[in-house]
């Protein structure tokens, strides 16, 4: 061979190294692209599902501060889950029937 087709299959190895090195290079730079977009995608869905957990909370506690403010469900509440009693009633605690059939 002459130095010139020496030289020329020189440069073209030199190119093509270059070449699969850069391509390698790019496909590492994509490859954690997407990763970092799969995982702020399912960090967004997380924080979509506790957005929605939380609007609904506050919906129910906003539902709740209403009608705190009714003195009618105040008593209702009371009597319903503190025992309270008007008068002279007397109140009566039963097990509840979960309870009672484990005793069985």
């Amino acid at each position: 061979m002459t130095a010139k087709k020496k030289q020329a299959i020189g440069k073209k190895a030199v190119v093509s190294v270059i070449l699969i090195m850069l391509s390698i290079a790019i496909y590492v730079n994509i490859a954690s692209n997407v990763k970092r977009v799969r995982t702020q995608r399912a960090q967004y869905q997380a924080l979509v599902k506790q957005r929605d957990a939380l609007k609904k909370e506050r919906s129910a506690l906003e539902t709740e501060v209403k009608n705190l403010n009714d003195d009618d469900y105040v008593v209702k509440y009371a009597r319903d889950h503190y025992i309270f009693t008007k008068g002279s009633e007397k109140a009566v605690v039963l097990p509840d029937d979960s309870e009672s059939r484990k005793q069985e």
